[in-house]
């Protein structure tokens, strides 16, 4: 399974929908993990279940709020629907550097860090994610070095 990480404290969530659709319309099949803290998907991906954990269909994208790890995503499937899904591509959404261990994401995964230019989304979304592991570093050169070369 292809993992996309998104990092950062700003809001992502229509912005990985639209990006799960256009994966879904190639043919994948799409996970799209929602660990942040507000789990704000819950309110955009419109649901009648009423709980801390779930995993609903929208637009042909498996939508899962609520999880910290692939392993209680494959044990609610199995609890829930009897079986586990394989997917083709996970997309995580991610404000907090504990959901880098607990989901294992590699540096070989794609990561994406996405940010508006106000300073605490800079901040907190860097210090938030601790990318890598390297946990002391500068911010100004973890974002120059990590994300804004990607944009030349």
């Amino acid at each position: 399974m292809k993992k996309y990480v998104f990092v950062g404290s700003y809001d992502k969530t229509d912005m990985l929908i639209y990006a799960s659709k256009i994966l879904s319309l190639m043919g994948k099949k799409v996970i799209l993990v929602d660990t942040t803290i507000l789990k704000k998907s819950r309110y955009v991906v419109p649901t009648m279940v009423q709980e801390n954990q779930y995993i609903t269909s929208y637009e042909d994208i498996d939508v899962a709020i609520g999880f910290d790890s692939f392993e209680a995503i494959k044990k609610y499937q199995k609890d829930k629907f009897g079986k586990e899904t394989e997917y083709d591509v996970a997309i995580l959404d991610i404000d907090r550097a504990i959901a880098y261990q607990k989901f294992g994401i590699t540096k070989q995964d794609t990561h994406f860090f996405v940010t508006s230019f106000d300073m605490y989304c800079l901040k907190k979304g860097v210090r938030g994610s601790c990318l890598y592991g390297k946990r002391r570093q500068n911010h100004k050169n973890l974002l120059y070095n990590k994300y804004v070369r990607i944009r030349r």
